[in-house]
């Protein structure tokens, strides 16, 4: 299972490069559904916590400042996405422990890391997508794991720093756009 997210990951991380392609520095100031974030912040977030996590996959010491990532947009954030995925699907798919310790929580079981981080990953380059004006999809099994880990994000202690209660009463079909309204989000808001 734990190569399969390692797998699911990387195409997720190959829609975000997508979504990035082409960013014009107009582009960074952008706002975006990440209601704290423009693409600019959206960017150095991605950026961050994925450095963050193949440094955690390889056992070296996390780039973090009090907590955060330490990862800020240079004048080519598209390459940094570029780069930043590459060493961290790399990372991950070389680790063979069934644990990881990330510094916001310590030891985590890699599946449980990999489904929140599918999540979150998959909500982020919406939000990307969103802010640009662009839209996305995912395939089912990208869904059905990104469901699994939003579940688990939702249960964490830290849930309420990062999502906010959904306000729709009956959920939508649509797999993508019930995730988002699971996270908090209001896609309709970002429809073109």
């Amino acid at each position: 299972m734990r190569d399969r997210y390692v797998d699911l990951l990387g195409t997720v991380l190959a829609t975000t490069l997508q979504v990035a392609d082409g960013l014009e520095p107009s582009d960074l100031d952008l706002p975006t559904p990440c209601d704290e974030f423009d693409v600019r912040r959206l960017l150095e977030h991605l950026i961050g916590w994925q450095q963050v996590t193949a440094a955690c996959a390889a056992d070296r010491e996390a780039p973090v400042l009090d907590g955060s990532p330490t990862y800020r947009a240079s004048a080519e954030p598209g390459s940094d996405l570029r780069d930043a995925s590459a060493a961290l699907v790399a990372t991950l798919r070389a680790r063979t422990d069934e644990t990881i310790t990330m510094p916001y929580r310590g030891a985590t079981p890699m599946r449980v890391m990999l489904a929140e981080l599918i999540a979150e990953t998959v909500i982020h380059t919406w939000d990307l997508a969103a802010g640009r004006g662009v839209s996305v999809a995912f395939d089912a099994e990208v869904m059905s794991a990104a469901h699994d880990g939003l579940t688990l994000l939702l249960g964490e202690s830290f849930a309420e720093m990062g999502f906010r209660a959904s306000a729709e009463t009956t959920p939508p079909a649509d797999e993508l756009v019930r995730l988002l309204v699971r996270s908090g989000r209001t896609p309709a808001d970002w429809t073109a």
